[in-house]
């Protein structure tokens, strides 16, 4: 069967969902509406028209005009913009993997040299990943594409055959994984740590605490909002482990805010802003993902809060997978070109990486 289907998401009523990915697309790619608008084969004014839509719909600004006319001057996205373009990006890739694999049969049979990553979402969101694949697109020749999920779901979907190989940060999810003989190894690829974030004004008092437990004891004695991912992701399941440690089951208090509609750590601090609560991220989101002053950091350092990310390959044994490519994926990513462009990635944006290689060693001199 040809490939003569497109997806398309509606995002309300009049909010073609095509017109609005070929849209912000556009505009990040030119600095330029008028121009994104052409690119997409609609007029400036039907644009600017769905923008303002989309921008009440959502409850926020997706876009910074800068001055030089109706049509004139230049305009950028801003933090939830890019946000939104980036989800539209991969629920439209996973769709058509799903597609595919419905309407031709067994994805990896069609679909050549290529392998598949079920990725936790912060490797994605950050837009390390997509530097990773395109290295290793140039140095060998195959091309890498990713599912962007919680960990616990990566790991499924990596069960269900649609992905080669996972990079995740849930340690004992993976080992699990591993020891059921789905994955054939894991391999730790790079670190960062998690940090509580939490109101400027400090209202359940955890910034002076350097325990995360003890933090957490506070904030439920206070009966500070708190706002958890409750996706079964890495993040969500070390929160709950930690939750365990502190001898509190937080589930079903008036404080405690289960966000499973919202996507990923980026949303959990959109709901936190707004509730002015606290929420427990890795340091790489917070970064990247918080653009203004109503959150900080109340608490790092804690041991607790180290986060690894590994990756698995997919055992062939277990489902359809092409494991000999996930394999040679595997050690490229803990391999010298990989772990100096771990190393470097967010420095030049951030003033700081946003993640550590697991081998210095092995980063170009």
């Amino acid at each position: 069967m040809e490939n003569n289907w497109e997806v398309t998401v509606s995002l309300g009523d009049d909010l073609p969902g095509g017109v609005m990915l070929l849209l912000l697309a556009g505009i990040k790619e030119t600095g330029s509406l008028s121009r994104a608008a052409r690119e997409a084969g609609v007029s400036y004014r039907y644009a600017w028209s769905l923008l303002n839509k989309l921008e009440k719909t959502l409850n926020q600004q997706l876009l910074v005009r800068r001055a030089g006319g109706y049509a004139g001057g230049g305009s950028e996205l801003t933090g939830p913009g890019l946000r939104v373009l980036s989800y539209l990006l991969e629920l439209r890739q996973e769709t058509r993997l799903q597609l595919a694999a419905l309407l031709q049969g067994p994805l990896r049979e069609k679909r050549g040299r290529q392998l598949v990553v079920a990725s936790s979402m912060e490797p994605v969101v950050t837009g390390l990943l997509d530097v990773l694949e395109q290295a290793y697109l140039q140095e060998t020749g195959t091309v890498v594409r990713h599912v962007a999920a919680g960990s616990g779901q990566a790991l499924e979907l990596a069960k269900a055959g649609r992905a080669d190989l996972c990079l995740t940060h849930a340690p004992e999810l993976e080992e699990k994984f591993v020891a059921a003989g789905w994955g054939t190894r894991r391999l730790p690829v790079m670190v960062n740590d998690y940090v509580l974030a939490g109101p400027a004004d400090d209202p359940a008092g955890v910034c002076v605490t350097t325990a995360v437990v003890t933090a957490l004891q506070k904030i439920a004695v206070r009966a500070a909002f708190f706002v958890s991912r409750s996706d079964l992701s890495g993040t969500n399941l070390l929160e709950l482990k930690l939750w365990r440690k502190a001898g509190i089951a937080p589930a079903g208090e008036p404080w405690y805010r289960e966000s499973r509609s919202v996507l990923g750590s980026y949303g959990v601090l959109r709901q936190a802003t707004e509730l002015q609560a606290y929420t427990l991220v890795d340091r790489a989101s917070f970064i990247a993902g918080h653009g203004g002053t109503a959150l900080k950091i109340c608490l790092e350092g804690d041991g607790l809060l180290v986060n690894v990310f590994s990756v698995l390959p997919v055992s062939a044994l277990k489902t359809g997978v092409d494991q000999e490519g996930a394999e040679q994926f595997a050690d490229w990513l803990t391999g010298r070109t990989a772990q100096s462009i771990i190393a470097e990635f967010g420095c030049y944006n951030f003033a700081c990486s946003l993640f550590k290689p697991v081998n210095p060693s092995r980063q170009t001199a």
